[in-house]
């Protein structure tokens, strides 16, 4: 039960982080993800909260951590695709 709700609070602290950076999704496959993550911890939340069903909490809370960081990193490579190549003068 412990690892279940370090996989949420991790996942939870992701989103909140990408909030509080302002790391809005703006590419398609971003917004695909985070369309993704938000449908699964909706469908999830009775699962989660189930007492009756504990055992799947782990698998859950797991899969929605990996959603989460897999939207994370595709916001991140969205961002650094999107920004100017740096300007080095010659050495």
């Amino acid at each position: 039960m412990r690892e279940a709700i370090r996989e949420l609070a991790a996942a939870l602290e992701t989103m909140l982080n990408l909030i509080k950076a302002d790391a809005l999704p703006t590419t398609p496959e971003a917004q695909r993800l985070m369309r993704k993550v938000m449908t699964h911890l909706d469908e999830s939340s009775d699962q989660i909260s189930d007492s009756a069903r504990s055992g799947e909490i782990l698998s859950v809370a797991s899969a929605l951590n990996r959603l989460v960081i897999s939207a994370r990193e595709q916001i991140l490579d969205d961002v650094v695709t999107a920004s100017p190549l740096p300007d080095h003068p010659d050495m």
